[in-house]
């Protein structure tokens, strides 16, 4: 049995990490299985439809803005091969199950359990996912997903071979702007999701063997949200100090699970940046979007951070329903107040799943050409989308010389517009991890 999975073309090229554990679980599961993998970022769209052709299924792991470029490459392997059985799955098949002539089955929720069943003969037009446990999770299959090429663009735009690793999965917090936050899409009817934590010696054990095998210099932290456990991060970071891996690391953290002893713990461990979702300055706008942070919680993750001698990035997000001019000048202050390493400032994108998207006002939006860092459609109650590209413009340029890397490819100063590979059908995206 001959099977792809195929990673869909987007202005990020991150790792397919999810294809990666689903990639290492059919091998364990169905072992006759003769894997491929292609990605949309490396492989063209000639390659792709070619390898794919000869298989027996071809399934996609799809975000909102990669389905429409999915839909097309799949409809031109069943023009080839008709007797292709063809898959969608990822965080929008979850959000939007609907059936679609191009796929025939849906894969809602976690996809190893649901790949084997298919794989295995399940022919349903939608096949539900089930909760992994890690310990039935080999770890992911990075030479099947050419993990190389990915470590290669970090390279090529930081000097730092960088790869990225899961410690846990689902989130508790309610963030209603996010697919992992208020609707919890991977895990229906679920108010808050099952969080299921990795033990810390296996995630050490990883790392230590990946970043050997890989010669990494930095390992980020895909988890939506790294430290939803304080004990968690603390046995991680003593198990990481007592073993002698002393790779540098760099998650995503949420403000309120924090205290000085844990950012000291992970500094002996290797830290050396964190990412926070700061989001807006304002406590109103905060309140609203159920992160669960205030204005103090956010000042005291920086303070401790910095004097740790952890470096911050802040997320921003400008945008929320009720958000008005004078939220956004709270927003302005509280930037400049957290004096941050990295700022990072996007307008809301109401992905299908979250609390801000509309069936009847968003069905017909372009998503391969939107997201959370250009979009031309959404505006607050007060402030108009054109208003909204004005306050990027201007934090985007305050900020200038402390930007991540997706806002300075607005401002041009890397060399190559945000857009500027899709537009032109590149498979070579040219953004970093």
């Amino acid at each position: 049995m001959k099977v792809s999975l195929v990673h869909g073309r987007y202005f990020n090229s991150w790792e397919a990490l999810g294809l990666g554990y689903i990639g290492a679980y059919i091998q364990k599961q169905v072992p006759e299985a003769e894997l491929n993998f292609f990605q949309g970022c490396f492989d063209s769209d000639e390659e792709i439809v070619k390898g794919c052709a000869g298989s027996d299924v071809v399934a996609f792991s799809c975000t909102t803005p990669t389905f429409p470029h999915a839909m097309e490459l799949s409809r031109r392997i069943k023009r080839e091969n008709p007797e292709v059985w063809t898959v969608h799955g990822g965080y929008h098949a979850s959000a939007d199950p609907t059936p679609v002539p191009e796929f025939d089955t849906v894969v809602v929720g976690e996809g190893e359990a649901a790949m084997a069943d298919i794989l295995n003969g399940d022919r349903r037009k939608l096949v539900p996912g089930r909760m992994m446990s890690f310990d039935e999770l080999p770890w992911p299959d990075r030479s099947l997903i050419r993990n190389e090429r990915n470590i290669q663009v970090a390279y090529n735009d930081n000097r730092l071979r960088i790869a990225s690793f899961q410690s846990h999965r689902a989130c508790p917090f309610q963030c209603k702007y996010c697919l992992d936050g208020f609707n919890k899409v991977l895990y229906p009817g679920m108010s808050k999701g099952v969080v299921r934590y990795r033990r810390p010696a296996d995630v050490v054990s990883e790392i230590e063997a990946v970043a050997g095998e890989y010669r990494l210099d930095l390992v980020k932290f895909s988890d939506p949200t790294w430290n939803t456990s304080i004990q968690w991060v603390n046995e991680f970071c003593w198990e990481k100090i007592r073993r002698g891996v002393d790779i540098m690391f760099y998650p995503n953290v949420h403000a309120t699970m924090c205290s000085p002893e844990m950012m000291d713990a992970m500094r002996r461990a290797g830290c050396y940046e964190i990412a926070v979702g700061v989001e807006s300055g304002s406590p109103k706008i905060l309140k609203q979007i159920g992160k669960g942070t205030t204005v103090q919680s956010i000042r005291n993750c920086v303070a401790w951070a910095k004097a740790a001698g952890i470096l911050v990035r802040g997320y921003f997000i400008l945008g929320m329903p009720e958000e008005t001019h004078e939220d956004l000048e709270l927003t302005e202050q509280f930037a400049e107040e957290l004096a941050l390493a990295e700022y990072g400032f996007t307008i809301l994108c109401p992905y299908p799943g979250t609390q801000m998207y509309s069936s009847e006002q968003h069905r017909d939006i372009k998503w391969e050409l939107t997201d959370e860092y250009s979009n031309d459609f959404w505006a607050t109650k007060f402030v108009t989308n054109q208003e909204l590209k004005e306050w990027q413009r201007k934090l985007t340029k305050k900020f200038s010389e402390r930007l991540t890397w997706h806002n300075r490819a607005l401002l041009g100063q890397t060399g190559v517009g945000v857009r500027e590979s899709v537009a032109e059908g590149s498979p070579d995206c040219r953004l970093t991890l």
